[in-house]
């Protein structure tokens, strides 16, 4: 019996070990991003698990070799009377403006009902992504975004005054 105690506290000490903690990186850095959709101010936040915590807003950039970006940000309450994302990416990205090519779903509202959930690009309308800086030794990206979906039911989004300051996976 003793034995049997011992190796359940050594398998609670293990599985707590591994969970997520939502802290910055050590230099203090914590990741920024909001916009507004359809003029109403928007940040992430997401549902916390006990074992693997939660990241709000995933950033990769590829600065090595295909200069390839791209940026998802979840925003979902608790209650999950908001369930919404937002993702878009950029081939051959550069310091500057880059207009964001075509994508589906690069915006979602879970809430919404089945056929009217997911927002392609508007390619008539304003889409930029403008990469600001960039610190290849800290893995951190600084940039602004803005654009404007639409979903099959023709409701439209229009993402404003979009700011990121995150750490990236290369």
């Amino acid at each position: 019996m003793n034995y049997l105690t011992i190796l359940l506290i050594a398998l609670l000490s293990l599985a707590s070990s591994c969970q997520k903690e939502d802290m910055p990186p050590t230099d203090g850095h914590k990741n920024i991003f909001h916009c507004k959709v359809n003029g109403v101010e928007w940040t992430p936040h997401c549902i916390s698990d006990p074992l693997f915590g939660c990241d709000a807003v995933d950033c990769q950039y590829y600065w090595k070799d295909t200069k390839s970006f791209e940026i998802i940000a979840i925003n979902r309450t608790n209650d999950n009377s908001t369930y919404q994302t937002m993702g878009f990416s950029k081939y051959k990205s550069s310091f500057g403006d880059n207009p964001i090519p075509y994508q589906v779903r690069i915006y979602t509202d879970w809430n919404k009902p089945a056929g009217c959930r997911f927002f392609d690009l508007d390619t008539m309308a304003s889409r930029r992504l403008f990469i600001l800086e960039v610190d290849t030794v800290k893995y951190l990206i600084k940039g602004s975004f803005e654009f404007t979906a639409i979903n099959e039911c023709q409701d439209t989004v229009q993402i404003t005054d979009g700011y990121f300051h995150v750490n990236y996976r290369a």
